[in-house]
C-alpha cells in the first residue's frame, strides 16, 4: 500500500500541473481585456466637446436660478442667451453624437434631446389654445418620470422633452418671445413652467451622458452618423412651420441648419483622417464642402466616391 501511493500522488501531482499549463492564462485574458481596442481614437475630441457641453449646461443652470431668484426682463434675457448657447454646443457635436448612438444604440436617447418639428400646444398653452399643454394641466404631475412618459406618447411629434420643447416654452412660437409674466408670480402657470425648465434642462444632461462612452468608433458608426445627419438636413429643409400644426422653433432650424454642415468640416484632422483610412474620399469630400455644401457630401454618400475637388 505504502509503495502504491509514493506512485499514485507523484501522478496526481503531475497531472494537476499538466491541467494548469494546459488552461487559460488569467494573466494573459486581463491584459487582453485590458488591451485598447481596434477604431478611431476620439477620447480628446469627446472630452473638448463634453467641456463646452457641461460648461453651457452650468450656464444654463445658473441663468435659470437667477430668474427664479429674481424675475426680471434682464435675467429672462440672460435665460434665453445661455439657452442658445447650450443649443449651440450641443449641435457642434452632431457627428459625434450621432455616432455614439449607432454604436450603443441609443437613438431614441439623442432623439429626445431634441424633437422637432413638434406640437406646441402639446406642452404649452398657445395664444389659439390658452388652456392647452402638459405645464397648464394641474392633475397632471410635474416631474420628471412623467414628462419622460409623456414624451411621444401617442405621435413622436408630442414632445414633452429636448431642446425644441424647451425653446417652445421659453420663447412660445411667435414673433414676440412671451412676456415675463409668464416666469413670476402665480399667474400663467409660471411655477410650473419654471420647474418645467428645470426638469427637462436636467433630463438633457441625464441624456447626454448615456451617449458618452470610452470605446474608439468605427468607421462604420461615422457611416452611420453621417447618414442621420444628411436625412436630418433633409428633413430641416423640406419641412414647413405650421404644417399641421407642427412647429419647428426659430431658434432650432436656425443654428440646427448652419450647424449640421460646420460641425462635419470641423472634426479634428486626426479623425478625419483615420475615417478616410477605411472610406477613402470622405476627407476631400468634407474638405470639398466648404465651397460646394451637401451636395458634394449627398453625392460622396449615395455612390459616387470619386474623389471631389477641394
Amino acid at each position: 500500500m505504502y509503495i502504491l501511493t509514493r506512485i499514485i500522488i507523484p501522478a496526481l501531482l503531475a497531472l494537476m500541473l499538466v491541467a494548469c499549463d494546459s488552461s487559460d492564462d488569467p494573466a494573459q485574458e486581463t491584459e487582453s481585456a485590458a488591451a485598447p481596442e481596434a477604431g478611431i481614437d476620439v477620447a480628446k475630441w469627446q472630452q473638448q466637446g463634453r467641456d463646452d457641453f457641461d460648461k453651457a449646461a452650468s450656464d444654463w443652470q445658473a441663468a435659470l436660478a437667477g430668474l427664479e431668484q429674481s424675475p426680471g426682463d434682464a435675467q429672462l434675457k440672460t435665460l434665453r442667451e445661455s439657452l442658445a448657447g447650450w443649443y449651440q454646443a450641443f449641435t457642434m457635436q452632431a457627428l459625434l453624437l450621432n455616432a455614439r448612438a449607432c454604436q450603443l444604440d441609443q437613438h431614441a436617447t439623442l432623439s429626445r434631446m431634441d424633437t422637432w418639428p413638434l406640437y406646441p400646444g402639446y406642452i404649452d398653452a398657445m395664444p389659439e389654445w390658452p388652456e392647452s399643454g402638459l405645464i397648464s394641466d394641474p392633475y397632471l404631475e410635474m416631474d420628471g418620470k412623467t414628462l419622460r412618459l409623456q414624451h411621444g406618447a401617442t405621435d413622436e411629434a408630442e414632445a414633452s422633452l429636448g431642446f425644441a420643447a424647451m425653446f417652445v416654452v421659453l420663447n412660445g412660437t411667435g414673433d414676440t418671445a412671451k412676456a415675463l409674466s409668464f416666469f413670476q408670480g402665480e399667474e400663467n402657470q409660471a411655477a410650473r413652467r419654471l420647474s418645467y425648465l428645470k426638469l427637462a434642462g436636467e433630463q438633457i444632461i441625464r441624456d447626454y451622458r448615456v451617449l458618452m462612452s470610452e470605446a474608439p468608433l468605427s468607421d462604420s458608426d461615422l457611416d452611420c452618423a453621417l447618414s442621420k445627419m444628411l436625412r436630418e438636413h433633409q428633413k430641416l429643409k423640406e419641412s414647413a412651420d405650421n404644417e399641421n400644426e407642427l412647429v419647428i422653433p426659430a431658434t432650432v432650424r436656425q443654428t440646427l441648419g448652419n450647424n449640421l454642415l460646420v460641425s462635419l468640416q470641423n472634426v479634428p484632422e486626426s479623425v478625419v483622417q483615420a475615417w478616410n483610412d477605411a472610406r477613402p474620399g470622405i476627407l476631400d469630400t468634407l474638405a470639398a464642402s466648404k465651397k460646394d455644401g451637401w451636395q458634394v457630401i449627398e453625392a460622396w454618400q449615395e455612390g459616387d466616391r470619386s474623389t471631389p475637388e477641394a
